[in-house]
């Protein structure tokens, strides 16, 4: 919103509910897709009775397989005098359901399963469905009990779900998955319930709640059905905790403003089912595996799974800041050392203070011994550069941290017959690189510039081509891009030391200095932000709003290359090769 005036902004802004929820593979994340059109509402507060105008620029951006498209429209609205201001057309909800909502809610079941086989739920089945059963003049009441006892669960983990869901709106959603706030949070909260897990200390709620809830659960009925549910989940709470605190973390960092609330639900349903399904068949307990030392060996295990995907969180607070600590060999040395002794600890080797002997190591532990020992494995080449692409959603972005050792043949050395690299490689000095910003800076330790200007201007004295890569902060294949083929040495070894790499972000929001702000020759406008710059010479220079998109240039802004968007690494190697080659042909004459 510009040149406000008249009004006040109230909230920001949100969709009209017409998005579809897709899951993100390359940032991990589910974002919502529009499909033919969309609408957007901006709800505001009149302070006069005068005609107000409102203008605004909305900034969007369009995918296609591999390919994105960053875009801008102004926006003006006159709103007359002593006029309401007009509702927005309501939309019906997209009829497709959401893929990445469905993985969501199967999370969330699965999750809910789960927490029945932790030490603090497995062992109080029989006494529950006991309480069912127990007094009951016929088989349809201690059912009933049963019924009502399963609902009670569901209903108190879906106030759960409503009170973060009444805390965040739908536009919150966007973001929550990506500030440093949630994400401290929920790293902390999977540390502290994994050493709890692991021995240290028990996570209980306040003891004299769970002892009203018990003297009202001992008064018997239906409504006592509510109570002794109550004090399940209270009771409980050590062991769900953590499978809760997943479920609302994921539900955070989605689209869908009522996901808390869909998430535990179905949590609850899950948690619930194995009781209600043992208070219709109770000869059903006989067949239940005895309570013992498996119990805390899954405890354990869900504790160091709760140490793992706490580096993911404490990484994304690292890389907001851009302190560049939790970098990514640490986390990939954190996650062997935790497989490595997840695997120790399945064989009997190392023993927590819980755990009970362990006489013989039976084929499961034995066969998820050997699984996490295999990972670990998987693992090591990622702390010398190995790109582990599966991964990288999980870790935090490669950086001048990460060393690569692999000799990869891709490209041959300059000193080897057939190098392209130019035959005058003398250093030249370059100005200091504006607009730097540790969350923009360019993977695997490589320099780039953010200036189109400056970058050309470092070529000049460096004898070298420049490397145009536009890119968007959001483009899933500018990503890939980098996780899948600049993870090659020999693409890395033509960016480090044949090309002067220029990564142009199309959505900085870095504003200019009047003296660099442009009038566009396409559309007239004013363009004062960094991204708006790389925009437009994008589109007037070579036609093309996608990104990823790459274009090797010479000094004179001429193309040496037909340029290319996301491609294999073969093709981005010959790509550069033909670059290369055509600006060394060009320095000889």
């Amino acid at each position: 919103m510009r040149g406000i005036k008249g009004y006040e902004v109230v909230g920001t802004l949100r969709d009209g509910g017409e998005a579809e929820i897709k899951h993100d593979k390359a940032f991990n994340i589910d974002v919502k897709v529009f499909h033919n059109n969309a609408t957007f509402i901006q709800t505001i507060k009149k302070l006069t009775d005068s005609t107000i105008s409102v203008e605004g620029t909305l900034s969007w951006q369009t995918c296609n397989g591999g390919e994105c498209l960053m875009d801008e429209t102004d926006v003006r609205f006159e709103i007359k005098g002593l006029e309401a201001t007009p509702s927005a057309p309501s939309a019906n909800p997209s009829a497709n359901k959401s893929e990445g909502l469905l993985v969501f809610l199967l999370l969330a079941f699965a999750a809910g399963l789960g927490g029945v086989f932790t030490p603090c739920v497995f062992p109080m089945i029989p006494m529950t469905v006991g309480f069912f059963i127990s007094g009951s003049d016929n088989r349809r009441k201690g059912i009933m009990k049963g019924l009502v006892f399963g609902l009670s669960v569901t209903l108190i983990y879906t106030l759960a779900g409503i009170l973060v869901a009444l805390f965040k709106s739908t536009d919150a959603t966007d973001t929550l998955g990506s500030h440093w706030i949630p994400n401290a949070i929920f790293g902390i909260l999977f540390i502290v319930f994994a050493v709890s897990f692991l021995g240290a200390f028990e996570i209980t709620l306040p003891g004299g709640l769970a002892n009203k809830a018990d003297s009202k659960a001992d008064k018997g009925g239906l409504i006592a059905s509510f109570f002794v549910a109550f004090a399940m989940v209270i009771v409980s709470f050590s062991c769900t905790g953590p499978f809760v605190g997943s479920i609302l973390a994921a539900a955070v960092s989605g689209g869908v403003a009522i996901k808390p609330v869909l998430g535990m639900l179905v949590f609850g349903l899950a948690f619930s089912l194995p009781f209600v399904i043992f208070s219709f068949f109770p000869a059903l307990m006989k067949r239940m595996p005895k309570s013992g030392g498996w119990l805390n060996m899954v405890k354990v295990i869900f504790a160091f799974i709760l140490l793992a995907f706490s580096m993911k969180y404490l990484s994304a607070v690292d890389v907001w800041f851009g302190w560049g600590i939790i970098s990514r060999p640490l986390v990939i040395a954190v996650w062997i050392a935790i497989s490595v002794c997840l695997g120790l600890y399945l064989l009997g080797i190392i023993k927590t203070s819980h755990d009970s002997p362990v006489s013989d190591v039976g084929a499961g532990r034995v066969v998820f011994a050997i699984a996490s020992f295999s990972f670990a494995i998987f693992l090591i080449p990622g702390l010398f550069g190995a790109p582990l692409s599966s991964l990288s959603t999980l870790l935090p972005p490669a950086s001048e941290t990460t060393y690569t050792i692999f000799n990869n043949t891709s490209a041959p050395k300059p000193d080897q017959p057939g190098s392209l690299k130019p035959a005058n490689t003398q250093s030249g000095s370059c100005a200091p690189v504006k607009y730097a910003d540790p969350n923009h800076a360019a993977p695997y330790g490589l320099k780039a510039y953010y200036d189109i200007a400056q970058a050309i201007e470092c070529s000049i004295s460096l004898k070298k081509p420049v490397l145009l890569a536009f890119k968007s902060t959001t483009c899933s294949g500018c990503k890939l891009m980098e996780a899948n083929v600049w993870s090659d040495a020999g693409v890395q070894e033509i960016l480090r030391n044949q090309v002067v790499l220029a990564t142009l972000y199309v959505d900085d929001k870095t504003l200019l200095p009047e003296s660099e702000q442009i009038v566009s020759t396409l559309d007239g406008k004013i363009k004062n932000t960094l991204g708006r710059k790389n925009r437009d010479y994008q589109i007037s220079r070579f036609g093309v709003a996608s990104q990823p998109y790459y274009v090797l240039i010479d000094q004179n802004e001429v193309s040496l290359a037909e340029p290319v968007g996301e491609c294999s690494k073969d093709e981005f190697l010959k790509f550069l090769n033909q670059g290369i080659q055509k600006f060394t042909s060009q320095s000889v004459r």
